[in-house]
């Protein structure tokens, strides 16, 4: 008897946990990701913003733009005392040097600085027009206008007031976007700290689900094991006890049909009145219901015993080549009588010459026999049956019954290949038998390396076809 095993419960705390796990993953990956944007972004507009506006160079082009002032000045002075024999066209130089000093301030990088500050604007609006104007007195002084140069240079040691407060005013604002650079700064080592101490919160958090995961899982996996085990050996012993029961079943063949045999012949003399008359007629009838009943019950056992021993792997095939017309003609010959008792027509739809076919006849026969007295059970008076065959594409055979009965439908049909399973119930229990005939058929046809294809409609009739594979055929029936 098999033992009984009590089922282990496996809590799903493994799944939970690895998706636990899994979100801890994505909120990790997404943090990092997060935190790599953001700080790249950050470090691309402040290096984006330190190359557009260096302001090392803004100072730097303010104390060039008063150094080019300032010599502008002493070359003019020279020129007009004549100590360094400096002439008007050295001094126009330097005055060129001047106008690029002030188009650059005006121009370059630091536009942007001067323009957001209204004291350096001022500034540069009270130099810039002086500058300029000194164009036309420098020409006149290379004329020989030596009044026009000592006003130039009037004019220019004015603008020292302006050129120093400009220099001042463009360092502090130096040093205060100094102070803000730094503050930057501290901001980012803050973020990067807390980012820093937060991605090892997450990857600590990751790690502990991750180490919870896993010994839940071994625990789970453990437990599948031992499921696994006995659920193996459940298994082993329900096959086991299969094996037992089919073998049990196959053994009972002479236990079961001799006795059997042996009332259905002495019912048999009996009914025929080989030993002399039986008075009452009423002994007569139950005779009678004696013979038929023990051949629907020896049918019965026949089909139970045909089914353990196919189970039980003990059926083994005699094979040689049949004819296949014969053997159709042989089958419709047993189930004639049937046929006619319903009112049921068969029709002989077969081709002149067929292959022979390689297989055990006794078997052949009897899935002939399973198919066409299910067709006539299933098929009201006034119907028919018919049985044809054929070559198919490949070079197998195909031998198919077809009938115009009840039909099945699309849930009957996908259970009628079960072992006790029949189609219409209510009609098969009308009819009689043990719902063993197309399983048996279908293992028949799998011992011969072939297919059964059913295929139903309910109202609408079915249709049964063997398949026997190209190996199987022979040469043609009459043809050397």
């Amino acid at each position: 008897m098999p033992r009984r095993f009590s089922p282990l419960i496996i809590e799903p705390q493994p799944e939970a946990l690895a998706g636990a796990a899994r979100r801890f993953v994505l909120v990790l990956v997404g943090t990092v990701v997060a935190l790599s944007i953001v700080l790249a972004t950050y470090f691309y507009i402040q290096q984006r913003e330190y190359n557009r506006i260096s302001y090392q160079t803004v100072i730097w082009d303010s104390v060039q733009f008063r150094n080019a002032h300032q010599g502008f000045r002493i070359a003019l002075l020279e020129a007009l005392t004549g100590t360094s024999g400096r002439e008007s066209t050295e001094v126009r130089q330097h005055y060129d040097q001047l106008l690029s000093r002030l188009q650059q301030m005006r121009g370059g990088p630091g536009a942007v600085i001067y323009a957001g500050d209204a004291d350096l604007q001022a500034l540069l609006y009270r130099i810039e027009p002086a500058i300029r104007s000194w164009d036309m007195q420098l020409t006149a002084f290379a004329a020989g206008n030596q009044g026009a140069a000592h006003a130039v240079a009037a004019q220019s040691q004015a603008l020292d007031v302006d050129f120093n407060a400009l220099a001042d005013g463009i360092n502090a604002i130096g040093l205060r976007r100094l102070e803000l650079s730094r503050d930057r700064l501290s901001n980012l080592y803050t973020v990067l700290i807390a980012a820093g101490v937060a991605t090892w919160l997450l990857v600590l958090g990751f790690a502990y689900a991750l180490m919870r995961q896993l010994r839940a899982t071994e625990v789970a996996h453990a437990e599948m094991q031992a499921l696994t085990a006995d659920l193996e050996q459940a298994r082993r012993e329900a096959e086991e006890a299969s094996r037992t029961k089919s073998n049990f079943l196959a053994a009972m063949s002479h236990e079961l049909r001799t006795p059997l045999n042996a009332v259905l012949g002495f019912a048999d003399i009996m009914r025929q009145g080989l030993f002399g008359p039986i008075d009452n007629p009423r002994y007569a009838e139950y005779i009678d219901g004696i013979v038929k009943s023990g051949q629907h019950l020896l049918s019965l056992i026949n089909d139970v015993l045909d089914m353990s021993r196919i189970e039980a792997g003990k059926l083994d095939l005699v094979e040689r080549e049949l004819d296949v017309l014969q053997a159709v003609d042989h089958a419709l010959e047993l189930v004639g009588v049937t046929a006619d008792g319903k009112g049921v027509t068969l029709q002989r739809a077969l081709p002149a010459v067929l292959p022979r076919l390689h297989a055990d006849e006794r078997l052949l026969r009897q899935m002939l026999l399973n198919l066409i007295s299910n067709a006539i059970k299933f098929t009201p008076e006034g119907g028919n049956v018919e049985i044809a065959a054929a070559l198919l594409t490949d070079g197998g055979l195909a031998i198919r019954v077809r009938d115009t009965g009840v039909g099945m439908t699309d849930h009957q049909l996908k259970r009628v290949f079960e072992p006790f399973s029949q189609g219409d119930s209510l009609r098969a229990r009308e009819a009689g038998g043990s719902g063993l005939g197309l399983p048996i058929t279908r293992r028949l046809i799998e011992l011969h390396d072939g297919q059964i294809h059913l295929s139903s409609r309910k109202s609408a009739g079915t249709t049964a076809t063997l398949i026997f594979p190209a190996t199987r055929v022979r040469q043609l029936a009459g043809v050397a």
